[in-house]
C-alpha cells in the first residue's frame, strides 16, 4: 500500500533499525536494488537523502513564502539581508558550484527514473 509518509511509521523503522539484525536486512536489500537498477548502494542511499533534504527545502520554501506574503519590498529586502549574513561562507567559484550542482541533478533525476522503473517511487 502506497500513502503518505507518517511521523510515526518513520519512528517505528527507527526503533526497528537499531536491531543489528534490522541493519543487516536493509543493507542487503540495498545492496540488492543497486545490482538491480546498476548503481553503487551507496548512490541510493544518497538518493534518498537527497529526497528527504528536498522535501524538507520544499516544505520550508512554502512556509517562507505564506510568512512573507504580506511584507514591503523593503522588508523581504531587509529579510533576505539578515538570512544572508546568518548563511555559511562558501568557498567555492560560481563554476564549480553549478557544475557540482549540474552533476548532483544528473545523478538524481538517473536514480529517480530507474527507481521509477523498478517500482520503488
Amino acid at each position: 500500500m502506497r500513502g503518505k509518509l507518517v511521523a510515526s511509521d518513520v519512528e517505528k523503522v527507527i526503533r526497528l533499525f537499531q536491531r543489528r539484525e534490522t541493519q543487516e536486512a536493509v543493507s542487503e536489500w540495498i545492496v540488492q536494488l543497486a545490482k538491480k537498477i546498476h548503481e553503487r548502494p551507496e548512490d541510493i542511499i544518497w538518493f534518498f537523502e537527497e529526497l528527504r533534504k528536498r522535501k524538507e527545502w520544499d516544505k520550508k520554501l512554502e512556509e517562507l513564502e505564506k510568512s512573507t506574503e504580506d511584507l514591503s519590498p523593503e522588508d523581504l529586502f531587509e529579510l533576505a539581508v539578515k538570512e544572508a549574513e546568518s548563511t555559511p561562507e562558501i568557498h567555492k567559484s560560481t563554476e564549480e558550484l553549478l557544475i557540482e550542482a549540474r552533476r548532483n541533478i544528473r545523478k538524481f533525476k538517473r536514480i529517480e527514473n530507474k527507481l521509477k522503473h523498478v517500482g520503488v517511487i
